[in-house]
């Protein structure tokens, strides 16, 4: 089979238990704790998610290149350690802040998911760019099918013995990372007996830290509202926006997911320039035509699915779920974009656009989640996210020196 459609079964895989899990967490938890759980497992996955440094893609960028060996194997292992040590020593004393006066009673609770979860998820996701960089799709897709499959499961699972609680659902968030932290430690055993090297931790640290501004802007501009809501809104509302925000993107992220697992080893071997961009923009053509379609049928067929397969405590999301349907569309698109500058090592044209994206949320959360709540926080994304894809794109097309009628064509 080949990678491209199998990681688009693996994703298809990945999103159907990733929207079993959603369903079943709303079903089972009801809006309000399941507004609870959203908040106990955000502030640990959004500061791994900060605190990456983007040592994956370098793994993967240096993999795809120049290959893979038993030293590399050693500094992945080494460095996911011992970042994992510093954000933990930084992370659990500001959770108190982080999580709020009206969560207290859950502080040590996700002090401790906290340190368990960070190198965990350094682990497995920077072994993972090593398959991905070896263009080892089968295992990649596999370890990715078992993380994903693990949350949906555990959920059933503690449901079925009456032992379904926010936390004993946050341990099961977490059990799908430590599966596959123990897998890949297991698989890459015997090349973990030699030493890292300090020179190839200095190159990826290097690399990963240009990679990483870019990295950071584009995760807060897709963080910034659920961390307002987070801190500003009740576990109620955050429990209908975390739900809204799950149906809505489902069915984007399948396509915008496959399309950057397949094209960033790829694009990053091909080498940047004008020639290597032009060559993948009759992909994306097809990827925005597929994506205006996705959209259209998810606004029209929102407010029949949500509550059917949510629950009818969740009716009240379907706008919410509209709004961020358009958003996560124009979203998908920057995203591609995004890594394929990304693969030829251009970063300003992501900082630029999620900078620009992430000071619209900034400046604009407060006031439209006091005044309009999550309804009010989503219409905020669709600006935010509409006005920052158009940018880029014409960044795009300045960069490929294709015209837009040109790139409608291709």
């Amino acid at each position: 089979m080949k990678p491209w459609r199998q990681t688009f079964l693996a994703n298809g895989i990945i999103f159907a238990s990733g929207l079993a899990s959603g369903v079943l967490a709303a079903r089972l938890l009801g809006a309000e704790d399941r507004g609870h759980l959203a908040a106990i497992t955000y502030w640990p996955h959004f500061v791994a998610g900060v605190a990456a440094m983007g040592i994956n893609e370098a793994i993967t960028i240096r993999t795809a290149r120049s290959g893979t060996t038993r030293t590399l194997r050693a500094t992945t292992l080494g460095l996911s350690l011992a970042l994992a040590i510093v954000v933990v020593a930084v992370g659990v004393p500001i959770l108190p802040l982080l999580l709020g006066p009206t969560r207290e009673a859950s502080l040590t609770f996700t002090q401790i998911y906290f340190a368990i979860f960070v190198p965990l998820t350094f682990i497995a996701m920077n072994f993972l760019a090593v398959e991905q960089g070896e263009f080892n799709y089968r295992n990649f897709n596999l370890q990715r099918i078992i993380q994903a499959a693990t949350y949906p499961l555990l959920l059933a699972g503690l449901w079925l013995a009456d032992l379904l609680t926010i936390r004993s659902a946050a341990v099961a968030v977490l059990s799908g990372t430590a599966l596959v932290a123990l897998i890949r430690l297991w698989q890459v055993r015997p090349g973990l007996n030699v030493r890292l090297s300090l020179r190839e931790a200095r190159e990826l640290l290097a690399q990963g830290a240009r990679l990483h501004a870019a990295n950071l802007v584009m995760f807060l501009a897709m963080q910034i509202d659920k961390m307002a809501l987070v801190l500003l809104s009740s576990d109620l509302q955050l429990g209908l926006y975390v739900v809204a925000s799950a149906a809505a993107t489902a069915a984007q992220s399948l396509v915008v997911q496959t399309y950057n697992n397949v094209m960033l080893p790829a694009a990053a071997k091909a080498g940047g320039g004008p020639e290597s961009a032009a060559a993948i923009a009759s992909t994306l053509r097809r990827l925005v035509m597929l994506l205006l379609g996705m959209t259209v049928l998810m606004v029209v067929a929102l407010p029949f699915l949500l509550p059917a397969v949510f629950g009818a405590d969740f009716s009240a999301a379907v706008p919410y779920a509209q709004v961020l349907a358009v958003a996560f569309a124009f979203l998908g698109l920057k995203n591609v974009l995004i890594y394929l500058f990304r693969a030829w090592e251009i970063n300003r044209p992501a900082i630029a656009a999620d900078g620009l994206a992430s000071l619209m949320l900034l400046a604009g959360a407060y006031p439209v989640v006091r005044t309009w709540s999550a309804l009010g926080m989503a219409i905020l994304v669709l600006v935010a996210q509409g006005t920052s894809t158009a940018f880029l794109l014409w960044w795009f097309m300045k960069y490929t020196k294709i015209g837009f009628r040109q790139l409608a064509r291709n």
